[in-house]
């Protein structure tokens, strides 16, 4: 480096991540000019993510392209997802690829920063120093967030405020995405507009938007997000969210705009894959939906991001389009790359019933109605919305109106405050000549669901707090899925603690609890007001 002397790398363990032997021995020697002696190396994916189980490495530095099997992008979403790697970790991406395509796809998986190759040591160095020192002074921070410890995470974020600090925007931004975290609106609302009373910052407009929506304000998030997508393409989450908030206002035409341009710039994301899929299907667009699941399957089988629904909701587009064979073929997909997951198993199996009746095949689909009636009644409440829909219509056709009732009996319950979800139960049983029991049915399903939460509130505030729990502990058995009752009974757990004293047992499962319903209601504020009361009564600790 001319003119400045090189960083000490002597005490840091670096991991380099390239397939290609003679890279390996560049980026080593570059390294060594700066006393790196502590070098591991990988040639593949498969190979890095071994060594990360295996060791803690201070930079790793992996390349976007590794031949077969997991790209740099997936290694470094498994290594996230998995937390192989420790807070002050600095990630550096680097990659011969210029264009604006993979460049942007490279930002989204959010490494430390990307180097595009040729790598000089003069820019090595730059980026590594400043990144160790960002990561250094972040690592607090982030160590308390997976610790789940929010409210230590933001007191740590303010005082690192307090005082003049380089990394000053880094902490705002994560003191107000905290906040929200948490469920405070108003603390983050704050943060964001005084960021934006000083510079016009994408992410203070992105942090706004996100309030209106989980506030249901989606006109206000739309108006919003169009000041930040409006002559931006790079700004991908800005798009996922105006086309959520277009969504839900009804326009599907727009919505399925927004994610068709954001894949344009960066198709590589199995998530808004998945949702231009469903929104395609939505409109009737059979052809771009198909696309999309595809995509979704294909990019998410190797990350942690593989799960049933992307398989379920392409051979339900593929039914749709009369593939039969195709619809069949993606089941047997589903069994087959996720055979270690009993409930997939089971759906992968279920679904040839709608499959079957749908294209004529009457004895098949009755077949297959008998023989997994009671596995089905068994696991409804761990089944997915659509997937009892789509079920529970062929069943009652098929004479299996005892299943049926099942499985809409757990939808309605899980969904209870879900209008759409409720008239969709209903219309099935009209389809059946059955509106009137249909109706029964629902309402007195609904009126059971909202009547065990009334009565656990009732007898907390008699003091009741043990019958409380165990109500509403009852009810989750068969309700597992529903989030308003399983944030009810996570208050409870929280009371009891306040009024007794912090049991660890109790705290995870109220954890438990708050974190099935934020999976189920994602951003829920009442669910992060809760992890805020929760880490109060007791502190955090790792489940």
């Amino acid at each position: 480096m001319l003119g400045k002397a090189p960083p000490d790398l002597s005490r840091k363990h670096f991991l380099i991540v390239e397939d290609y032997e003679g890279m390996r021995g560049i980026l080593r020697d570059i390294l060594g000019r700066a006393g790196a002696t502590r070098i591991a190396f990988a040639s593949s994916g498969q190979e890095a993510v071994a060594q990360l189980e295996r060791h803690s490495y201070d930079v790793v530095l992996c390349d976007l392209h590794l031949g077969q099997g997991l790209n740099g992008q997936q290694v470094l979403e498994e290594a996230r997802h998995r937390q192989l790697l420790p807070p002050h970790a600095v990630w550096l991406m680097v990659s011969a690829e210029k264009t604006a395509e993979m460049v942007a796809g490279t930002v989204e998986s959010r490494p430390d920063d990307y180097l595009i190759k040729p790598i000089t040591e003069t820019l090595l160095f730059t980026r590594l120093a400043r990144q160790m020192a960002r990561k250094q002074a972040l690592a607090p921070i982030e160590q308390a967030m997976r610790d789940r410890e929010y409210l230590k995470a933001l007191n740590l974020t303010e005082a690192q405020l307090a005082n003049a600090n380089p990394h000053a925007w880094d902490l705002k931004r994560l003191k107000a995405d905290l906040a929200l975290h948490t469920g405070n609106h108003a603390h983050a609302r704050e943060v964001y507009q005084e960021a934006l009373a000083q510079r016009d910052l994408p992410w203070a407009h992105l942090g706004l938007a996100k309030i209106h929506y989980l506030e249901g304000d989606f006109e206000e998030a739309r108006q919003e997000l169009e000041k930040v997508t409006r002559g931006n393409r790079a700004y991908l989450e800005a798009h996922d969210w105006l086309a959520r908030s277009l969504d839900r206002l009804g326009d599907l035409d727009a919505a399925q705009n927004v994610l068709t341009r954001a894949l344009t710039t960066s198709p590589r994301a199995p998530l808004r894959q998945g949702h231009l899929g469903e929104v395609a299907y939505k409109r009737g667009d059979l052809d771009t939906a198909t696309r999309a699941f595809r995509r979704h399957v294909d990019l998410a089988r190797q990350t942690p991001l593989k799960a049933p629904d992307p398989y379920l909701w392409l051979s339900r587009a593929s039914l749709a389009k009369g593939d039969k064979e195709e619809a069949l073929g993606i089941l047997s997909e589903l069994s087959r790359d996720l055979r270690e997951d009993g409930t997939a198993r089971l759906l992968a199996r279920a679904m040839e019933i709608p499959v079957r009746f749908h294209t004529g095949e009457r004895e098949q689909a009755a077949r297959l109605a008998v023989e997994l009636a009671g596995e089905l009644k068994g696991q409804a409440p761990d089944l997915p919305a659509e997937a009892l829909l789509d079920l529970a219509g062929p069943l009652m056709s098929l004479g299996e109106k005892g299943t049926a009732e099942s499985l809409l009996t757990s939808l309605v319950g899980n969904h209870h405050d879900h209008p759409e979800y409720v008239e969709r139960a209903k219309a099935v049983f009209a389809q059946a000549g059955l509106a009137a029991e249909g109706r029964d049915l629902v309402d007195r399903t609904t009126r059971a669901a909202v009547d065990i939460m009334n009565q656990g509130v009732k007898l907390a505030r008699e003091g009741r707090l043990d019958e409380a729990i165990n109500l509403t502990r009852e009810a989750r058995e068969r309700m597992p899925n529903n989030p308003r009752l399983l944030l009810n009974h996570a208050y409870l757990l929280i009371a009891w603690m306040e009024k007794y004293g912090r049991d660890i047992s109790t705290a995870m499962e109220a954890r438990h609890c708050i974190e099935a319903a934020r999976r189920l209601k994602p951003g829920d504020k009442r669910g992060g007001e809760l992890l805020t009361k929760l880490e109060l009564v007791g502190n955090d600790f790792t489940a």
